[in-house]
């Protein structure tokens, strides 16, 4: 009779030993007739405990009796099997392996012995779990947050996000899911959004539920929401409503910087599938929501200011419209009245002088001054009613910058001569350029004039044109007392009233800078003051050379 010896060399004998695959060798009728030892180590069976056993010592049950049937198919048309199986150990524990048996034959067509080679493969299974789940909690994650970005309301948002949760099939959770968003005013939950179908009972009960009647926290003494951080999951509910079957589910805190916003409620089966990553994905899952919901909230918010702004601002530009609407018919409607008080004073005046009476020349120098004065008032009100208003026309010419202001030089020596001013005027290179000449003619009148009235009697203003950069600059200077840090803040501004006066008892509207901010920046130029007190001041404005 033939016998089958695999160990006939000694240099196979020792490879074999030192494999770290289990190798079992039985005979035809499948008794174990040799083990390795790696099959001891592996199985938990020592080679005495082995020997003379069938190899069902290893079945764990896990594999059905086709598996056995399709191997034995194999083998029996003298072939070699691969595959895997799960095997059992002596104490009772399972692993997987890849299994190959191959028949060996004999010269005369008889297989002598079956060789059985295993590989415990266990280790790598569970690394190639391990790395497949974190490549599907990426997905979720990465889906969540895809759907926490896109446009729509604040349910549309979340609902996306529902859906993406119970795509995530580690966590088995039904096509049922639901968020509640937290009111820390009221201290009550509110349903914002459902996925897949409720009875009627429960959507009519819980929409609104108080802090301390809640099916996923409760509420602690100080009145604030309670949810646990583990994903608490409850195999069977306490509370069921119609049509409604026993279920587990996890309900997860929607925490955004330590702050409850909300609760996630999930469905499963009665026994939920508790992996080991289930809290830190959930957990990780409702961070990402509430900060969706917090920034959603802001935006919402900002939304509402901004509308309240807009319809704010509207109201504004209708009032301001209004004002200077009133303030072009006062002006205007006032012109008249004031042209025949001055008329009529002005004759008065000439006839008192026949007269002799000096009483009523200064009671009617009054009444011309106040005149004059209300007529530059009511002047500057109508300047500024039209450029609010939009109505301020510039008609923008080329010409000579230099010659509109040795004509204001010239025409302001006078009214200077009668306080002993001196008026300097140095005149800068400038090439010709496009500007209102009108507008401009009362901007350099109104600086040149305010350094006349603030400056005291022997002291000079210097005037000056010239380049600077691609702008042509007009700068009046004084002697004067010089601007407070305080007053330095209101200039340019309408009404504004400094505490410096003038020194020779002239009066002011308090306008005529505002007009001056005004009529620069329609030319796209810039206009300020530069002062100290006891230092005189500066009053500047610039226009480019090339305007737009």
């Amino acid at each position: 009779m033939e016998e089958f010896d695999l160990f006939k060399s000694d240099k196979l004998s020792r490879a074999v030993e030192s494999l770290a695959e289990a190798v079992l060798i039985t005979d035809p009728g499948g008794v174990i007739t040799y083990v390795n030892p790696a099959f001891e180590e592996i199985t938990g069976y020592s080679k005495q405990e082995a020997l003379g056993q069938n190899p069902r010592i290893l079945k764990s049950g896990h594999n059905p009796p086709e598996f056995y049937k399709a191997m034995w198919d194999v083998l029996l048309q003298g072939q070699v099997w691969r595959g895997q199986t799960i095997n059992k150990r002596k104490d009772g524990t399972t692993y997987r392996a890849e299994l190959t048996i191959s028949p060996i034959w004999s010269e005369s067509q008889r297989i002598l012995s079956y060789v059985a080679v295993q590989r415990e493969v266990s280790g790598e299974l569970e690394l190639e779990k391990k790395a497949r789940l974190v490549q599907e909690e990426y997905k979720v994650l990465h889906r969540v947050a895809q759907a926490l970005h896109k446009g729509g309301g604040m349910r549309e948002m979340l609902t996306g996000a529902l859906e993406s949760i119970v795509a995530f099939q580690e966590l088995e959770v039904e096509v049922k899911a639901g968020i509640f968003l937290a009111d820390e005013k009221e201290k009550r939950l509110r349903l914002l959004t459902t996925l897949g179908n409720f009875s009627d009972v429960f959507m009519e009960t819980e929409q609104e539920v108080p802090y301390g009647d809640c099916l996923c926290g409760k509420a602690a003494e100080s009145g604030e929401m309670l949810v646990s951080n583990s994903c608490f999951t409850d195999p069977r509910h306490n509370r069921l409503f119609d049509d409604m079957t026993p279920h587990g589910h996890y309900i997860v805190p929607l925490k955004s910087r330590g702050r409850l916003v909300g609760v996630m409620f999930l469905y499963t089966d009665e026994n939920p599938p508790w992996y080991e990553r289930s809290q830190e994905v959930l957990l990780s899952i409702g961070g990402l929501i509430a900060d969706a919901i917090e920034h959603r909230h802001a935006e919402e918010q900002t939304e509402k200011q901004n509308l309240a702004l807009a319809q704010a601002n509207e109201k504004l530009r209708e009032l301001n419209e209004q004002k200077n609407e009133f303030l072009g018919i006062a002006s205007h409607d006032l012109r008249n009245p004031l042209y025949v008080i001055r008329s009529y004073s002005e004759a008065l005046l000439g006839e008192s002088r026949e007269a002799g009476n000096e009483t009523q020349r200064k009671l009617l120098r009054k009444i011309m001054e106040a005149g004059k004065y209300m007529t530059a008032l009511l002047d500057n009100l109508l300047d500024i009613s039209k450029i609010e208003s939009g109505k301020c026309d510039l008609n923008p010419e080329k010409q000579d910058f230099n010659e509109l202001a040795r004509n204001q030089v010239d025409f302001h020596q006078l009214l200077a001569s009668k306080k002993n001013i001196r008026v300097l005027f140095s005149e800068g290179e400038l090439p010709e350029f496009s500007f209102d000449k009108n507008s401009l003619t009362q901007v350099m009148g109104n600086l040149i004039s305010n350094a006349i009235k603030f400056s005291p009697p022997g002291s000079a203003i210097t005037i000056t044109t010239g380049k600077e950069g691609s702008n042509a600059r007009f700068s009046v200077r004084d002697e004067g007392p010089g601007i407070s840090v305080e007053d330095q803040k209101q200039l340019f501004g309408t009404f504004k009233k400094l505490s410096a006066k003038p020194t020779g008892g002239e009066k002011s509207t308090g306008l005529g800078l505002a007009i001056a901010k005004k009529i620069i920046h329609l030319h796209g130029g810039d206009i300020g003051a530069k002062s100290a007190p006891g230092q005189g001041s500066t009053f500047y404005f610039t226009l480019p050379l090339n305007p737009a």
